[in-house]
């Protein structure tokens, strides 16, 4: 008795004192509660925790439990002072010698506190208190049993639920199932100390809520990509925004509300493009028809010129009698970009090309043909063959010495050229190419002369019909004029119906390929 009412003589000069200093009668109030002695607990005595005061005395250890900050809170232990603190995780190890009467607490967001013990500060004891702001004990009871409860974001148990609480507003929460209460109250000195908290279907509350966009557009809800092109989420019943993102996209915002207990479906336009301006001539301009990547609408004749989104574009320009040109070209934002598309006429008569043909020969000995030659910048070079079908007339062959009958014979010929010459072009489709060359002459069978040869100048020229540029039909005429002969053969063409040199005529088809 006699020690309360020191304690409560005490009181009276610190509240003068307090009020003489200034400190603000308003604000909150620290306060200590369940001040004990752990006597299980031996960290005060254990070696690697232990402290020892300024007198070789091992000291107490209090554990203080505090949600307030412990950086900002001070302890004064007076003459006796601090052995020793250490701050761990919500928590605070004071150190402090033994008989110690008194503590003084500060912290710059609260009144100061002088706490005297309840009990002697013994050495080598531990002991444990709560540090806390002023408040009461106060129940909370939720309209389900055992509902899990949650005050501040801190789970305390299950209703109904006695705990204690500072003064000033909570948030507190009740769940259980799809049960729920969300809600604020207001612990005062002289308000209620029970609390109670209604608790609705959780399910009435919400929306399934889906949201579509079209071209696969980013979906961001709260600072997070939620979606691409669609979003399915549970939200409270309410009003909403989504972003909507798109690479060379404008960002758009999409506000919706959720309607408590009904779906919510939401179909967003699609985010605006950014746009640049395509500018493109064509020469030769008339008669240009202009079509799309695929090669199947037209989208323009004689130049192109429009607005687009900004992105990689791809067109084709076609002109009868001219080669299809395919171009690709980048539109930017805000930026025009211009161009020329030159288009060029078909070369059914190409002057550079490498081409073969096949026809037959019409001559003193017909036959089948092959060629192959080529033309660079109109020059032409080319070489063939011709394989003789018939043959000539019996030929009587008789010994020299005897004039003894000894054979009778007929012959084949065959001729192989190489000529050169110059090409001409006199409409679209036809060409002439004078040319000249070599004409070679051999015989084919017998038993005599085979293989006898007879060489040749050769003149002529070469018309050529393409219809197509890689397909045209060929007529050659040439004159070939002897310049040396083998007197085999020449013994030969006298005495039958060959002859020396002589005019050919060879048509056929022939297939090009530009180089």
């Amino acid at each position: 008795m006699i020690h309360k009412l020191l304690l409560g003589c005490l009181h009276i000069p610190l509240l003068v004192l307090f009020l003489a200093l200034g400190v603000d009668a308003s604000a909150a109030n620290l306060v200590v509660r369940d001040f004990k002695m752990l006597p299980t607990d031996q960290t005060a005595i254990n070696r690697e925790t232990m402290k020892k005061d300024q007198n070789g005395k091992t000291a107490a250890l209090i554990k203080i439990y505090t949600p307030v900050s412990t950086e900002d809170t001070y302890f004064d232990n007076g003459v006796m002072g601090i052995v020793a603190r250490e701050n761990k995780p919500g928590q605070i190890w004071l150190y402090i010698p033994q008989r110690s009467q008194k503590i003084e607490i500060t912290n710059p967001r609260y009144n100061r506190l002088q706490y005297f013990f309840p009990e002697e500060i013994l050495p080598g004891k531990t002991y444990s208190m709560e540090l806390t702001i002023e408040g009461k004990d106060v129940t909370l009871a939720a309209s389900v049993r055992e509902a899990y409860i949650f005050v501040d974001g801190d789970s305390l148990g299950v209703s109904p639920l006695n705990t204690y609480l500072p003064y000033g507003d909570h948030s507190v929460r009740a769940e259980r199932g799809s049960m729920l209460y969300e809600g604020d109250i207001t612990v005062s000195k002289t308000g209620p100390d029970r609390f109670e908290l209604p608790m609705e279907d959780e399910n009435l509350k919400y929306s399934d809520v889906s949201v579509n966009v079209p071209d696969k557009a980013e979906i961001w809800f709260e600072g997070k990509r939620v979606g691409l092109g669609e979003w399915h989420a549970r939200l409270k019943g309410g009003t909403y925004s989504v972003e909507l993102k798109k690479e060379n996209c404008e960002t758009t915002v999409e506000r919706f509300t959720a309607v408590a207990g009904k779906p919510t479906v939401v179909n967003a336009p699609a985010p605006a493009p950014f746009r640049g301006f395509l500018s493109v001539g064509v020469s030769p301009s008339t008669g240009t028809k202009i079509y799309d990547a695929d090669g199947d609408t037209v989208v323009a004749e004689h130049r192109l010129a429009m607005r687009l989104p900004v992105g990689d574009y791809s067109y084709t320009f076609r002109k009868k009698g001219y080669l299809p040109q395919t171009k690709s070209f980048k539109v930017m934002k805000d930026m025009d970009t211009n161009d020329t598309v030159v288009l060029h006429r078909i070369q059914y008569i190409r002057e550079n090309a490498v081409y073969l043909g096949a026809g037959f020969t019409y001559g003193n000995i017909p036959g089948v043909s092959g060629h192959l030659g080529f033309n660079i910048r109109n020059f032409n070079v080319e070489a063939g063959y011709t394989y003789g079908l018939t043959k000539s007339d019996d030929l009587y062959w008789f010994e020299n010495a005897t004039d003894f009958f000894d054979s009778m014979c007929s012959y084949s010929s065959d001729e192989f050229y190489v000529k050169a010459g110059y090409q001409f072009r006199f409409v679209e489709r036809i060409g002439l190419t004078p040319q000249l060359g070599y004409l070679g002459q051999r015989l084919r069978g017998g038993t005599r002369g085979n293989g006898a040869m007879c060489h040749n100048l050769s003149i002529g020229a070469r018309f050529l019909f393409n219809p197509i540029p890689m397909l045209g039909v060929f007529v050659t005429p040439e004159y070939a004029v002897p310049v040396s002969v083998n007197e085999l053969y020449k013994n030969i063409a006298e005495k039958s119906n060959l002859t020396k040199g002589g005019f050919y005529v060879t048509a056929g088809i022939s297939f090009n390929f530009k180089i």
